[in-house]
């Protein structure tokens, strides 16, 4: 698996610098050079740096079992092809992810998320619809907790919960995107990545159990 995830991203970042040469190289009329085309606006000015900060969107499984998550992205675009900057995820239903017999048969509830670097290469950025390939590179936690919520009256209302187990984990997630650039400063990215943590270790769970497909959805503000 290790060698498939590297053969992976080593393709991502060849293709990607390979592409963006390419382009870079091609001759370029006076019209068009520079501009970012949008699917609302018809060009922009060139611009060498940008910004941008993004609410994320996704969906998984667990062992069967539907995983949403929410995140938030942001970082610095460099030349329009590349981006480099910072990205979290967390587990936003953990209602769904009950797990019994985690410790002395006690069960209890799955809440985690996960974070990191993360960098993103464009190909064809100055066209309407191109493909994006993010790869987040970073680390995350899951804990089994029996937190639940108490409702005895209208002044003793509370949470209470015991942790069984926690762990902290290494974790890469390589990914292919669709990227619309609606506005100047508004782009909407659409497709599938790969979580992959080699090293999860708690009570009673595969070391795989958050090894899966992810699809994606994200809005992306900023200076582009």
């Amino acid at each position: 698996m290790k060698k498939i995830l590297l053969a992976l991203v080593l393709l991502v970042f060849s293709g990607a610098r390979m592409m963006a040469q390419s382009e870079a190289n091609q001759p370029s009329s006076k019209q068009d050079d520079g501009e970012i085309k949008t699917l609302f606006n018809k060009s922009d000015h060139p611009m060498k740096m940008g910004y941008y900060i993004s609410p994320e969107f996704g969906y998984s499984q667990f062992d069967g079992r539907d995983v949403f998550l929410a995140g938030l992205s942001m970082g610095a675009i460099i030349d329009h092809f590349f981006s480099i900057g910072l990205g979290a995820n967390g587990i936003v239903n953990p209602g769904n992810l009950w797990y019994n017999n985690i410790k002395d048969s006690s069960g209890a509830y799955l809440y985690g998320g996960y974070g990191g670097l993360k960098l993103e290469f464009r190909v064809l950025p100055s066209f309407p619809v191109h493909v994006n390939f993010p790869i987040l590179i970073g680390g995350g936690g899951m804990v089994y907790n029996t937190w639940m919520y108490h409702h005895e009256n209208e002044k003793n209302n509370n949470y209470d919960g015991t942790t069984l187990d926690w762990d902290a984990f290494f974790v890469v997630e390589p990914g292919v995107m669709v990227e619309l650039n609606l506005v100047k400063f508004m782009r909407l990215d659409a497709g599938i990545s790969y979580r992959y943590t080699p090293d999860l270790n708690l009570f009673n769970t595969s070391s795989g159990l958050i090894n899966n497909f992810n699809t994606n959805i994200s809005l992306k503000f900023g200076k582009f």
